[in-house]
């Protein structure tokens, strides 16, 4: 997604200095102690007032991302990759939201009903607070991505430092180190929650500026019909008006149930039950459902209005396998999956994101999670393992992207690989989670600064 801009972090600028405050400084524990915590509250007081003065110049107007004044992360001057990023990130990640707060959303009354909705159930790591809870209102989402969000980062960086003195590491560089963590934190953060709603707020504004008609295929009624009529395989469905469903022994009316099909007005979409091709079904325990994998696309249609766009091209894979006796994928572990050998990489998790409440209260870390090779029903060693049918799962992603939505910068497709359809679609999804799989997430943000840019362009051109 064009060119690549490796940032290389070192310790923010006067946290590596000596104690007391020079290079090669002597003088007591005591002002020693108090020479690096200065210098180490310094470097993140730096970084904190920095982030928040862009979000709010950001957010105003009163700053753009594609016109680089030089007023924001002055700090950050020597530094070209380190500050593009840090300005993509107060951009996109938070003032944007504030600034497409109230507007319309492609599906939703407005952004923030949608965030509220769709973040009820994303917790920070070890608080347990749904991340819906800093969205009732505007004023407490700007103190919330201005401090509340820096303070999380400070503390995580806190308890990371803490946590390696306790396993042996010492004291030594603990100042530095820390300012350092925290500026990857809020700087330069790349989890997958980061990935994911960069995403949403590009879609979002997207949708919004675009119009594009792409967008209304999330509907899984609206997507079924224009892939059949674009001759790109989807799961199958059954036509019929109103289908009815009893069970076989219950009597009196008590057991049945009907439904108006989607097809014909109703809100059901029917269809029949579909398995796992014999290759994939043999990776997984008796009785899991039917388990898909997550393709991510990228098009760049937008950004060549007056040339020919590259096209759409898949950046990242996850296989999402079922737990036994699951009724969907939905209740599944995550396995990272190479897009080019479509072997399996490793599994990973991301479920104490979801842990809301006091069950959520630990001391997980969002940024530091281990993977794993076995699925847990099985014991199987599942690494290196090859998931036949991906090169076919991926060819079709890219093709049904160039077809259906070629103007929506980023779509999620859960594919499956199944025994009565072969390799079909199944549905998209326009703000889409990469499920942690492995990407070039360099190229990710370059491709996302660049998006943004564009974005900026088209509106600036609406308002004159």
């Amino acid at each position: 997604a064009g060119s690549r801009a490796v940032v290389a972090l070192r310790p923010p600028e006067g946290a590596e200095r000596g104690v007391c405050g020079t290079e090669r400084g002597v003088c007591g524990p005591r002002q020693a102690m108090v020479s690096v915590a200065g210098a180490t509250l310094a470097a993140v007081a730096r970084d904190w007032l920095a982030y928040a003065s862009a979000v709010r110049a950001f957010s105003s107007g009163g700053a753009t991302l594609s016109e680089d004044e030089g007023a924001l992360f002055v700090h950050l001057l020597g530094q070209p990759a380190l500050r593009r990023r840090a300005r993509l990130q107060a951009f996109a990640q938070a003032a944007l939201a504030l600034r497409l707060w109230h507007r319309p959303h492609y599906r939703a009354a407005s952004f923030c009903a949608d965030a509220r909705a769709n973040l009820r159930n994303v917790a920070l790591p070890g608080t347990g607070l749904p991340l819906s809870a800093f969205c009732a209102s505007r004023a407490l989402a700007a103190l919330f991505v201005t401090h509340g969000l820096p303070l999380a980062c400070l503390l995580e960086a806190l308890r990371r430092r803490l946590l390696a003195v306790l396993w042996g590491n010492g004291l030594g560089g603990f100042g530095s180190l820390l300012a350092a963590d925290f500026r990857q934190f809020l700087l330069l953060p790349d989890d997958w929650c980061t990935l994911w709603r960069l995403n949403c707020n590009l879609a979002s504004w997207h949708a919004l500026l675009t119009e594009d008609v792409g967008y209304a295929l999330e509907d899984k009624l609206a997507f079924l019909q224009a892939a059949e009529a674009a001759g790109v395989p989807v799961s199958p469905s059954i036509d019929a008006p109103r289908v009815v469903v009893k069970h076989r022994n219950e009597e009196g009316g008590l057991g049945f149930r009907s439904f108006v099909n989607a097809r014909h007005g109703g809100d059901w979409i029917v269809q029949p039950w579909l398995r796992n091709a014999k290759q994939v079904a043999a990776l997984l325990p008796a009785g899991a459902p039917l388990s898909t994998v997550r393709v991510i696309t990228a098009s760049e249609n937008g950004l060549h209005p007056d040339g020919e766009a590259p096209r759409p091209r898949a950046l990242s894979c996850v296989w999402r396998a079922g737990r036994c006796g699951a009724e969907t994928d939905h209740t599944s572990v995550l396995f990272d999956v190479d897009l080019d050998s479509a072997k399996i990489v490793a599994g990973t998790s991301n479920m104490h994101w979801y842990r809301l409440g006091i069950g959520g209260l630990t001391l997980a870390s969002p940024t530091e999670e281990l993977p794993f090779f076995e699925h847990p029903d099985t014991g199987r060693d599942l690494r290196g393992a090859e998931l036949e049918g991906l090169r076919g799962a991926r060819e079709l992603v890219e093709r049904a992207h160039a077809r259906l939505l070629p103007g929506v910068p980023l779509v999620g497709w859960d594919v499956a690989m199944t025994h009565e359809a072969g390799t079909c679609l199944l549905e998209v999804n326009l703000s889409c989670n990469f499920f942690k799989g492995s990407l070039d997430k360099e190229a990710y943000f370059d491709f996302m600064h660049r998006w943004m840019e564009r974005l900026e362009a088209i509106e600036a051109r609406a308002k004159k």
